[in-house]
């Protein structure tokens, strides 16, 4: 008889469910709210690393087998939006092929609060509910970008094989962040022939998607790429242009030497400090003395760049060897750390400057690098 009450509860749920319906509470008996915050943190605590944490949780839930998910399902309403997404949370991870909790989970992806939605969407991918995903493509709409990525990376997860040709079709969505998290997982499948399907995207609207096609592309388009990125040097958006000289870095396209050289005066630092990089890691002859003219830019981040793309040069960039010295006594350590290192790599020596040392230990580590640099060139004395 004392399991009664309990049997009344748990068909008063599925029936309200059933209808479309979720009860403010079950009419025989009303749980708890203690009891219900009990449960609900007991479930959410399973994912702690330490193991007393997760056998406290597993008691406390073996007092309530059977009440978890119906308290789970009555939780979703309640009016805290902190406590409902730990409802969806646990829902993920107890819940799975209940009708009743996938029913809730449902309810959470509407959810008013974006965190709420978040953890709804991360809870049925948590529980492998493949049938969710023509709701959750529903989000795809969602106000927030946020969480419209996480639903296009939760359709991915959850039809991994059938995600290649989902994202293909997201390439071209209205949105896009739905188009550059599409592009992401897309690129994650590993496709045949997702190189020709970033080319178009080189064009896109949005100059996230840009930069993002440019950087794919030269991971998958190999050497024929470098013309395409080539061209998005001159785009008027930054990222594009900092992403496409990271392309060109990446293919070793020393043809665009003279592009990237120009780039050294471009109005954006980010991309003042791409092109410096790639110039270091193609090491092309006619773009050392642009670099070295760079020692003396305005900006510590710029003069620390230059001096560890000189030292990619190593003997080749002797010339800059005296602006390095100089750089020996700059006001930023970084700068002096990597003007030291460029200094060995090119000299091929030490003499056991030390970035942070003091102002004497500089100056008598600035003369023996003036000497190493004589000897290195024996004409210069």
């Amino acid at each position: 008889m004392p399991r009664l009450p309990l049997l009344a509860t748990l068909l008063a749920v599925g029936t309200a469910l059933c209808a479309g319906e979720l009860p403010e509470t079950a009419p025989d008996r009303p749980p708890h709210r203690e009891e219900m915050h009990r449960v609900v943190e007991a479930i959410a605590r399973l994912k702690l690393p330490e193991r007393k944490e997760r056998l406290r949780a597993l008691k406390t839930i073996q007092r309530f087998p059977d009440k978890a998910i119906p308290y789970l399902v009555i939780a979703a309403r309640n009016d805290d939006a902190v406590f409902r997404a730990r409802v969806a949370n646990a829902l993920g991870l107890v819940g799975k092929g209940d009708r009743n909790a996938t029913w809730a989970l449902t309810v959470l992806l509407r959810d008013p609060d974006t965190f709420v939605r978040r953890e709804a969407i991360a809870a049925i991918v948590t529980a492998g509910e493949t049938s969710m995903i023509p709701t959750i493509q529903e989000l795809l709409k969602d106000r927030q970008p946020t969480v419209r990525a996480d639903a296009v990376n939760a359709i991915a997860t959850l039809d991994p094989d059938g995600a290649p040709e989902r994202m293909r079709v997201l390439l071209t969505h209205e949105d896009a962040r739905v188009r550059r998290t599409a592009l992401a997982q897309l690129l994650e499948a590993k496709p045949q022939g997702s190189a020709g399907l970033l080319v178009p995207l080189l064009k896109d609207t949005d100059a996230g998607v840009r930069g993002d096609a440019a950087a794919a592309l030269a991971r998958t388009g190999g050497k024929a790429a470098a013309p395409a990125l080539i061209a998005l040097l001159a785009d008027p958006d930054p990222y594009v242009r900092a992403s496409a000289i990271a392309g060109l870095k990446r293919l070793g396209a020393t043809d665009a030497t003279p592009r990237l050289v120009a780039l050294l005066g471009d109005k954006d630092e980010n991309v003042r400090a791409e092109a410096i990089a790639a110039l270091g890691s193609l090491r092309a002859a006619s773009a050392l003395p642009a670099l070295i003219g760079q020692l003396t830019a305005p900006t510590s981040r710029i003069r620390e760049r230059t001096a560890l793309a000189l030292g990619l040069y190593r003997a080749q960039a002797k010339a800059a060897a005296p602006g390095l010295i100089l750089l020996l006594d700059d006001a930023d350590q970084g700068v002096r750390q990597k003007a030291d290192l460029a200094l060995h790599l090119i000299l091929g020596t030490s003499v056991g400057f030390q970035a942070g040392g003091s102002s004497e230990h500089r100056r008598e580590a600035i003369a023996r690098w003036h000497e190493a640099y004589r000897k290195a060139n024996p004409r210069k004395r």
